[in-house]
């Protein structure tokens, strides 16, 4: 039934078009392109996302929007013209169409030889096969099949009305390369996804799969392929560009082939960087290409940068379970900066309200970001966003908005109604989030510690470690937070116990701050433990922190002893399968924080032991002294079933 409509409306319309001046035909076409812009989401989300992956480094936002407009607006210009091909004829041609390089079409018909006339879903595409008919030379045109079947039997026969030869489904090859045997040419169009079995080359720096069969066809007929591209060049005026032939001749190579088809991607790309706004952008051009980029959110804390990182690991083990190799899933850290608190409120207010029609329109982004940060943000192009905490969180929303891509957030986003603007929320239980399809919840952190990331750690960090020990214990020492402050009083009774501990047990010492530690408590650190030989390793997070440092040590130690303000660094010792001993701060606020409900949590399932004032010795002696292994959490598989459905 809607076939039946559609085609007695394009019939009508055909017959208005007719008779109405073929610049009013444009005009009204202009017009109805800007409301399809505004009104068809889904294509318009794919265009701009595939101009976001062409163009990112290159064009602003507002460009690209501008761009996808300006795509929907040629786009149903060019419809109109197929509605109005009835006027087509030798004088519509000569008066709207200059043909470029003219001789090349004119010594291809006297080469002896067959031509396939190849081009793509480019300005008018449909037109530039009438020209060719139009100039004496007429082809043989493969048509896609539509899948409403009167429209498609009314679009060919306005097609076959100017004299074009239309080959219709079932029988396209075969006839195809009837018409080259006999020395007659073709078009084809070809620039579409292919499919992963399709041929992958290079197109705007990403592997692309493409049509090699016209290639394949050109060798077999011992063909020439002549690439032609037909430009808008204001209203009803084009330009028919015919680039050098592309002859693979009779090569039995597949290398000439790739090569001839990379020649007329090349040339392809040239076209559309020129006029970006005539190409058809509206189809999933990548859908197919390894390649794929996951965005982390650095929101400058080193913990969440871990979770973060965690999360995007598992989006790359999930791609690896489809086959694609390591290197095809990249993963770009980019710093969020705000110029300050009101403009980090302003732009979590302004999340609330972002929707699918943001993409293009950053400005909020622009306003409430640091230049640097925000240029960095909006040159990269991802199909994934990654981050942790409420920081980055409208960050990574609105980038999800700008890319099309799916995102996920490490921890309660603490956005008004902002759950269901992520693909996934991955949440620790301590931060009681009601469930969903989309809410993940782990009992710890997610990190990057696991048994080969310890192994490669442990290697590096042994020699310089020292360690003439059978047993070592781990000091992994944080620093003030909102809710907890390390006195110099305790950091120094600390020192005291950890030391007592490897005297008594006869163990060596391994140490590292973090980023928090501050300058006093780093020179209380060093007049402690610099010249003590129970220190085998003493490592500054703020002044030197080889990569793998916090792991190493956990890899070496046999009983960590960790502070407890820090929720990642506890969750790296338990996912380690150390015993873990965790000492607290003292608290800036009366009542029971997350931290402390998360860490009773733990206490209470046996996955650390708590030391309150004077327990550390006793509680770090005894679990040297046992042998059982030391009960294990891991919640990465939990992740990982999740970033396979993301993917």
């Amino acid at each position: 039934m809607i076939d039946y409509i559609a085609s007695i409306l394009v019939r009508g319309l055909n017959i208005i078009f007719h008779f109405v001046p073929i610049k009013a035909d444009l005009c009204m076409g202009r017009s109805i392109g800007r409301c399809a812009f505004a009104f068809n989401k889904k294509r318009r989300l794919i265009a701009y996302a595939n101009l976001k992956a062409a163009f990112a480094k290159e064009k602003s936002p507002e460009e690209l929007r501008a761009i996808t407009r300006d795509v929907y607006v040629n786009l149903v210009q060019t419809f109109s013209e197929i509605a109005s091909l009835t006027k087509v004829n030798k004088l519509y041609v000569d008066r709207y169409v200059e043909v470029v390089n003219m001789e090349r079409i004119e010594n291809a018909a006297k080469s002896g030889r067959g031509t396939m006339l190849l081009t793509a879903h480019f300005g008018d595409w449909e037109l530039s096969s009438l020209v060719s008919a139009m100039k004496g030379f007429p082809i043989t045109v493969l048509a896609r099949e539509q899948k409403m079947k009167r429209l498609n039997e009314l679009l060919n026969r306005l097609r076959e009305s100017k004299g074009c030869k239309v080959v219709r489904k079932g029988m396209s090859t075969k006839n195809i390369l009837k018409e080259l045997y006999r020395k007659n040419m073709v078009g084809i169009l070809s620039d579409q996804d292919a499919g992963r079995n399709g041929t992958f080359v290079n197109f705007f720096g990403r592997p692309t799969s493409a049509h090699i069969g016209p290639f394949e066809i050109a060798r077999h007929t011992d063909s020439i392929i002549l690439p032609n591209f037909i430009v808008r060049a204001g209203g009803p005026f084009h330009k028919l560009y015919l680039e050098d032939y592309i002859d693979v001749g009779r090569s039995e190579g597949r290398e000439a082939l790739v090569g001839g088809l990379q020649r007329y991607m090349s040339l392809l790309e040239k076209y559309i960087r020129k006029y970006p706004a005539q190409w058809l952008w509206l189809h999933k051009r990548w859908k197919s290409t390894p390649k794929r980029t996951v965005l982390v959110l650095n929101d400058g804390k080193a913990g969440h940068l871990n979770q973060s990182l965690a999360v995007a690991r598992q989006i790359q083990r999930a791609r690896a379970t489809q086959n694609y190799g390591p290197f095809d899933t990249d993963i770009v850290v980019v710093d969020v900066k705000y110029r300050s608190k009101f403009f980090r409120a302003l732009l979590t207010f302004a999340s609330i309200f972002a929707s699918w029609r943001c993409h293009g329109r950053m400005g909020f982004m622009k306003i409430c970001l640091e230049k640097d940060s925000y240029e960095k943000l909006m040159k990269t192009y991802a199909e994934f966003i990654v981050s942790c905490g409420s920081s980055s969180a409208p960050v990574n929303i609105f980038m999800s908005k700008e890319n099309n891509a799916k995102n996920v957030v490490v921890m309660d986003p603490a956005i008004p109604l902002g759950l269901k603007k992520f693909s996934f929320v991955i949440a620790p239980k301590h931060d009681r989030i009601k469930s969903g399809k989309n809410i993940i919840t782990t009992t710890l952190a997610p990190n990057l510690v696991n048994i080969k990331t310890m192994e490669e750690a442990a290697k590096r960090l042994r020699k310089s470690a020292n360690i003439t020990k059978n047993n070592v214990v781990g000091l992994l020492i944080g620093g003030d937070n909102p809710e907890f402050t390390l006195s110099d009083n305790l950091l120094k009774k600390i020192l005291d116990d950890a030391l007592k501990v490897c005297e008594l047990n006869d163990t060596d010492l391994i140490v590292t701050t973090s980023r928090r530690t501050n300058k006093t408590q780093e020179s209380i650190i060093r007049v402690a433990l610099q010249k003590n030989s129970r220190c085998r390793l003493l490592v500054i997070a703020n002044e030197n922190n080889p990569e793998g440092t916090l792991v190493g040590i956990l890899a070496l130690s046999n009983v960590v002893i960790v502070s407890g303000e820090s929720i990642s660094m506890v969750s790296e010792a338990v996912s380690s399968g150390k015993k873990t001993i965790v000492f607290m701060l003292d608290k800036k606020k009366n009542g029971m924080t997350k931290h402390e409900r998360a860490l009773k949590n733990l206490a209470e399932e046996g996955y650390i032991s708590i030391a309150g004032s004077g327990e550390l010795i006793s509680l770090a002696g005894r679990a040297l002294k046992d042998n059982t292994p030391a009960k294990k959490i891991d919640d990465t598989e939990k992740i990982y079933e999740a970033m396979r459905s993301l993917i």
